[in-house]
């Protein structure tokens, strides 16, 4: 109890302590052997080395804590722990600021946002998903928003009006930033019908991490794709305000990548968009992105 008090709590005393131990049965051996030679009785021996032990071990204790505070030849000790403390405490800060390129560099690769852009059956999803799967198989962390898994969680409080479709927008976007920030590259595919929606959230994002893909498709060949029956419902003015039909749809004027789908079929139009982005991921690396 007494060590556990006053010493023990303190790393240095511990091995004081333990060297003060062992030192003193080495020395105490050799002053029993002594004492046996010199006076030729083996109990004269012990007696003076019982004595001696108690005594010098409490010396030895109280000599090594003294020449432990001394900074005798050991002119940088002060320094270096003051550095030592210095590193400690930059090291703690900073295991809470992990940066998106630690976790770039972490994964081997950048992290951005690919967003697919255009009307509804133009084929936005078929492209975003087939990109998904090249990035996936190629081990790039990836993960798809769509209206799917947007609009029935997080955006169903959301109607389809002008002003639901752009706080829709908005939030994806937030959203896709988050998820580009912890590493991941981003595949949102909205029909995101207006420029300046687009434009906030590529601001959002930030225009370096944030890649237009204008899936560009004439209205006819995507009311002939229309399994789902959206745009004869949206002509009969059975769904209100329907991009292409009762609202507009304003093709951006400067896509990253325009895919015509109504000519190239899936396979070459991803391969496409899997060019652009090996380039883009190239550049972003030559310029220090750490991918």
């Amino acid at each position: 109890m007494f060590l556990e008090k006053f010493f023990i709590k303190d790393p240095s005393v511990k091995r004081h302590v333990a060297k003060t131990l062992t030192w003193r049965l080495v020395g105490t051996i050799d002053t029993i052997m002594l004492g046996w030679i010199i006076t030729g009785n083996p109990a004269t021996g012990l007696t003076i080395g019982g004595f001696e032990i108690i005594t010098k071990m409490i010396l030895y204790y109280f000599h090594e804590r003294i020449w432990f505070r001394v900074n005798l030849g050991l002119p940088n000790r002060e320094k270096r722990k003051k550095n030592k403390e210095a590193n400690t405490k930059n090291i703690s800060a900073q295991s809470f600021k992990i940066s998106r390129s630690h976790r770039n560099l972490q994964n081997h690769h950048t992290s951005l946002v690919i967003w697919f852009t255009g009307l509804s059956g133009s084929g936005k999803s078929t492209l975003a998903n087939g990109v998904e799967q090249k990035l996936f198989s190629n081990g790039i962390k990836c993960y798809a928003l769509d209206g799917d898994n947007v609009r029935l969680g997080i955006n169903k409080d959301l109607d389809f009006s002008d002003t639901g479709r752009k706080e829709n927008i908005r939030r994806v976007a937030e959203i896709a930033k988050l998820m580009a920030d912890a590493g991941l590259i981003v595949i949102a595919s909205f029909i995101s019908p207006f420029k300046e929606d687009r434009e906030i959230a590529k601001k959002i994002i930030g225009e370096d991490h944030f890649i237009e893909v204008f899936v560009d498709c004439p209205l006819e060949v995507c009311e002939q794709r229309d399994v789902k029956g959206l745009y004869k419902k949206a002509r009969q003015g059975t769904i209100k305000e329907f991009t292409g039909i009762s609202s507009p749809y304003e093709a951006p004027d400067h896509a990253n990548i325009t895919i015509h789908s109504n000519n190239a079929g899936p396979g070459e139009s991803i391969q496409q968009i899997m060019s652009y982005l090996e380039n883009k991921m190239q550049i972003m690396e030559q310029e220090g992105a750490h991918i």
